[in-house]
């Protein structure tokens, strides 16, 4: 054992070139999370450690998104600098600690691409190898289940998977909260269009020119250019890339 206190642990395999940094599973602050941080930097700087297993299992801080770039600067380029040249994260149960660790490196377009794993012995088997093997995860069928509770309102889907898919849908479900996030932010703008408004919104975000939308929907070019221009204002939009995050309400 390298380093140990009551909210941190870092083992080194010197043979390896490998750091195992394991988390206790106290209760961490930004401010206390930043000083373990620079804690292991300078450990990793005095090792010249080549690879990192982050063992997030007690993980369940959710890193604010003002920290990000500020862990690509201070961690993960000087890791780069010192030789790390492989990193991956064993995955804990706090989901939202687990978004917030993949968002710090998709983000900020981080030098870094680290592999996720639910499984322990999968996770040292990728990090310790010479050679890269790339393996079909999706192998295997998902198992999808669906209970409804009619009285209450509410539904549980619980979806079953391989430990080696895990990771993967993780990510989708991050994307499942980012449109929650973002539906309970823009419903209200939503709202404001009118029917028509809706309408020519929804042809706007499957790719159709303008000339085609008037087509399809018999109404004059020039018409449909006004209905663009006042979609734009309600919705607060400066482009049409920006426009389409609001198919998410066509579902309802």
């Amino acid at each position: 054992m390298l380093y140990q206190s009551d909210l941190f642990c870092l083992d080194y395999r010197e043979k390896e070139r490998l750091l195992l940094p394991q988390w206790t599973g106290k209760e961490l602050s930004a401010e206390t999370f930043m000083d373990t941080m620079l804690q292991y930097r300078l450990l990793m700087g005095k090792t010249k450690a080549q690879r990192v297993l982050w063992d997030h299992t007690h993980f369940t801080f959710s890193i604010p998104e003002q920290l990000y770039h500020w862990i690509e600067a201070e961690i993960n380029q000087p890791a780069k600098v010192h030789g790390m040249n492989r990193i991956c994260f064993l995955l804990g149960e706090d989901v939202m600690a687990q978004f917030t660790t993949m968002d710090c490196f998709e983000t900020t377009h981080s030098i870094y691409t680290p592999q996720y794993f639910a499984d322990p012995h999968k996770a040292m088997q990728w990090i310790k190898e010479k050679k890269r093997v790339e393996q079909n995860p999706f192998e295997k069928e998902i198992q999808l289940v669906m209970e409804k509770w009619a009285d209450k309102g509410k539904a549980n889907i619980r979806l079953e998977v391989n430990l080696e898919q895990l990771p993967y849908y993780l990510k989708q479900l991050k994307g499942l909260f980012q449109d929650q996030s973002f539906g309970h932010q823009n419903y209200q703008k939503f709202r404001r269009l009118s029917e028509r408004e809706r309408q020519v919104l929804r042809l706007m975000t499957e790719g159709l020119s303008t000339k085609t939308i008037a087509e399809k929907l018999f109404i004059a070019p020039m018409t449909i250019s006004t209905h663009r221009r006042n979609i734009i204002r309600k919705l607060e939009c400066r482009s049409i890339s920006e426009l389409v995050r609001f198919k998410l309400f066509f579902v309802l």
